[in-house]
């Protein structure tokens, strides 16, 4: 009878131990496909965020080449200009009439604008969510350090951009009327010693420093937006 008893229990902690190592079983296999499922969730979110933050970049890419383009026509004007200086040349209106879209040229100014958002974004929600090291450091180093630098130095040459317009217009004298295809249009002109004047002279050399300046630290962001826009590109398509 002790032996049947013995016989029993034996079966039934046995039955209790394979009972437990299911049990076991089943949880693991739940909590692996819970986290395969969060990880599904957390890269499609990553991939969807580092998308979203490429296409900022291509924006961004676009609107710096206009950017360039317009500081790329003041720094033309502004060396003809000094070249007209340099040869000594007498201010006329026939030179002021035929080269008007010089003179609207050294008005140039640019309104920098670029979008942070899709980064920021990922930045609240956690940078660690970028699973790739290198990417995310690169992200780190480019919103957060090298791009706010430019941007700095592109505000610092362009800041005396409202005084130099005034400047320009200070030396137009006073306004006059002329009839044009028979309506009446007020204009102003300039002076005809307006090329030996020394603070004109001065105008021209602060034109031509902020546009080459401010050319060539666009030209470095957009060398970075570009690069940073292919190594995410590589990240979403591997």
């Amino acid at each position: 009878q002790n032996l049947l008893m013995e016989n029993k229990t034996g079966k039934y902690f046995k039955y209790a131990i394979g009972e437990i190592i299911l049990v076991v079983i089943g949880i693991l296999i739940a909590l692996q496909i819970n986290n395969w499922n969060e990880n599904k969730k957390q890269r499609e979110f990553e991939l969807k965020m580092l998308t979203e933050i490429q296409s900022a970049l291509e924006s961004d890419i676009d609107y710096f080449h206009r950017l360039e383009i317009r500081l790329q026509k003041l720094d033309s004007s502004a060396n003809k200009f000094i070249r007209l200086v340099h040869e000594k040349a007498t201010f006329n209106d026939t030179l002021y009439k035929n080269g008007r879209s010089r003179w609207y040229d050294l008005r140039t100014g640019i309104n920098l604008q670029f979008n942070p958002g899709p980064y920021e974004a990922l930045k609240s929600s956690g940078i660690d969510k970028v699973s790739n090291n290198n990417l995310r450091n690169s992200l780190v180093d480019f919103y957060d350090f090298r791009f706010p630098t430019y941007i700095a130095f592109i505000n610092y040459y362009d800041k005396r951009y409202d005084k130099d317009v005034a400047t320009l217009t200070s030396f137009l004298g006073k306004p006059y009327t002329e009839s044009v295809n028979g309506e009446i249009k007020v204009y102003s002109k300039f002076p005809e010693n307006l090329l030996e004047q020394t603070e004109f002279l001065l105008l021209l050399t602060r034109l031509k420093s902020r546009a080459s300046n401010s050319i060539n630290i666009i030209d470095k962001s957009i060398e970075l937006m570009a690069e940073l826009k292919d190594e995410i590109n590589a990240e979403i398509t591997k």
